[in-house]
């Protein structure tokens, strides 16, 4: 069967949306980045690790991964383009660069008009700053200010660590350290919880606020693979062991489901007797949507269609198709209050999102940040890798909340300045406590 599969997916693929192009053989899958002007070689997977979510029908290929399904069509061959070797010299030019970066953007970017930009007009301004002897700093630098005037958290380019050093000083880059988020939520936690429970290096913790309040922090919607790693190890060793099995693991994306799982049995084992919980998301970027909606599914006790997904296919969309969610073997009873701010991001919006689908769950804090998509990650022919948003999500009703963000039924108006946003919670902890879980406390 396996085999078999093998033989009918072989050959050449072109997907709808995302500027690919798939050659598959028995063993591997090849991904070649197209744009009009270019086919850049991309990136290339075991085909064992995608099997499972492919299948083959009347000359269309289908991959379902998480909460996704990409579509190819068969072709002869690969693009003219793709077969053409590009000297050095070529690969290393500045204007060539830059065009294969905006013309990815104007075939695949889903979201100029959300965000109020003229990509034809940034072209003109940016593109008259190069010439064919600017340095590779300063053309990161241009780039970098183009991309900017997105204001996507999920649009981002990466070059050498020189390269961007360089650059930052050129571009004036904010180059402070991080606002301590960390600090703050454990600062919470060690107001709040007597004996907190830990997994991953604190991706999740959780405890009892009182007998009948639990309180869950959820920081990552990644890293959540079951490695062994212990509630008592050092930092620095729990990442030695957590690294050391990710290099092994075949599957990263189902590790972290599963762990995840395995972590909410654990939780609802110690807090399924509360009459509330709060699942604290205020301080979580993202990761995997597929996480996010596991956690969901432990507070929800109806299957719901939760949202619609699409990408963008030339100058339209391709058709939506529905996530179905579906409530886990063992449920909580009790009432969810989800903490949410301008830090919550990506897939945790995702598992944001969802919840708009039942009533029941309230969301305390301030709106998302508002970055649904997938990260759709090409690489340039000088091999600058980056990113952009092709994906749209919709609620049931229809509605997108790109760049506006997940609303709350209660509004605490948290700064969207990472540094206010620190130094709120932390005076407010000093003071009146954490304004949300008092909220929470005495509601």
């Amino acid at each position: 069967m396996h085999t078999q599969l093998s033989n009918d997916m072989a050959g050449t693929w072109m997907a709808r949306g995302y500027g690919w192009v798939a050659e598959i053989d028995d063993q591997n899958i090849r991904i070649y980045d197209l744009t009009k002007i270019s086919c850049t070689a991309s990136a290339e997977y075991p085909l064992a690790i995608l099997s499972e979510g492919l299948s083959v029908s009347n000359n269309v290929l289908t991959l379902k991964r998480g909460v996704t399904t990409y579509t190819f069509d068969r072709i002869d061959a690969l693009p003219g383009l793709c077969n053409r070797k590009l000297s050095k010299k070529e690969r290393k030019n500045p204007l060539y660069n830059f065009d294969v970066l905006w013309n990815s953007f104007n075939d695949e970017y889903a979201y100029f008009k959300e965000r109020n930009v003229d990509w034809k007009r940034l072209h003109d301004i940016y593109r008259n700053k190069i010439k064919a002897n600017t340095s590779n700093a300063e053309l990161f630098a241009i780039c970098d200010a183009m991309l900017s005037e997105l204001n996507d958290g999920h649009v981002d380019i990466s070059a050498s660590d020189k390269i961007m050093k360089n650059a930052a000083a050129i571009g004036n880059w904010d180059t402070r350290p991080n606002a301590d988020l960390k600090g703050t939520r454990m600062a919470i936690v060690a107001k709040y919880i007597k004996t907190p429970k830990r997994h991953n290096i604190s991706r999740t913790i959780w405890g009892k606020i009182n007998d009948s309040l639990g309180y869950i922090q959820i920081n990552s919607m990644g890293a959540q693979g079951e490695y062994g790693i212990t509630d008592t190890m050092p930092q620095k060793d729990a990442q030695k062991l957590y690294l050391k099995y990710l290099s092994r693991t075949q599957d990263p994306f189902m590790d972290d489901i599963n762990g995840m799982n395995t972590t909410m049995r654990k939780v609802l084992n110690d807090l399924g007797d509360t009459k509330k919980i709060i699942l604290d998301l205020r301080f979580n970027g993202g990761g995997e949507d597929m996480v996010g909606l596991a956690i969901l599914s432990y507070f929800v006790s109806i299957e719901k269609t939760v949202f619609y997904k699409k990408n963008r296919v030339g100058d339209s969309f391709s058709e939506s198709y529905p996530f179905e969610l579906s409530p886990a073997e063992s449920t909580y009873g009790g009432k969810l209050h989800i903490l949410q701010s301008h830090w919550s991001a990506s897939a945790t919006e995702i598992l944001l999102l969802s919840s708009l689908a039942y009533e029941d769950i309230m969301r305390l804090g301030s709106p998302s940040e508002g970055i649904f998509s997938d990260i759709l990650e090409k690489k340039l022919p000088n091999g600058w890798e980056f990113g952009l948003s092709n994906q749209v999500y919709k609620d049931t009703k229809g509605i997108s909340y790109e760049a506006k963000g997940i609303p709350v039924h209660v509004d605490l108006d948290y700064p969207k300045d990472e540094y206010e946003f620190v130094d709120k919670l932390k005076k407010d902890l000093e003071t009146t406590g954490d304004i949300a879980i008092e909220h929470v406390i005495n509601n």
